[in-house]
């Protein structure tokens, strides 16, 4: 029981925007967060301009693994050599995925965004969906239902098809 008070204080005391936030995996490399703790960290986390916030809990070279908050809809974007997966913790909105990117710009190698997408298949997602979303669709959050859409997001490293 202390051990997980610990947690979830260090949880939110380091809940900034791209800070690992789950402290440092055990001696089998394992990373555990209660349920509870990661919704209280992303309650906590830096809003950006775009009303997005993170919490990254993992972060390697073949894998990441991060809770996304949104309060408004988000750039259009593609990653050309990571899969997204995705699992919707609370909240709703829509979801454009495929098409093409409209006036897209590289922010980063392998990191497309753009302002819309066209000619996707835009779906409601909600708390309890299930995505994966395979390296470089272009996927967009186009609206929030409510106030927020909170979902783990699990980046796979994918080779280039």
């Amino acid at each position: 029981m202390r051990l997980r008070i610990l947690l979830a204080l260090t949880l939110v005391a380091s809940a900034t925007l791209g800070t690992t936030a789950s402290g440092e995996p055990d001696r089998f490399g394992v990373t555990y967060v209660p349920g509870g703790a990661s919704r209280v960290a992303i309650e906590k986390a830096a809003n950006q301009a775009d009303g997005s916030a993170w919490i990254d809990y993992v972060r390697k070279a073949e894998h990441s693994t991060l809770v996304v908050r949104r309060t408004k809809p988000g750039r259009a974007e593609v990653h050309t050599e990571l899969t997204d997966v995705w699992y919707v913790i609370d909240g709703g909105g829509t979801l454009v995925t495929g098409g093409k990117l409209v006036d897209a710009k590289t922010i980063a190698p392998g990191e497309l965004r753009a302002r819309a997408s066209s000619g996707g298949i835009a779906r409601h997602i909600g708390k309890g969906d299930l995505l994966d979303i395979p390296a470089g669709v272009p996927h967009w959050v186009r609206g929030i239902d409510g106030k927020e859409l909170v979902y783990l997001t699990v980046k796979v490293a994918t080779p280039p098809r």
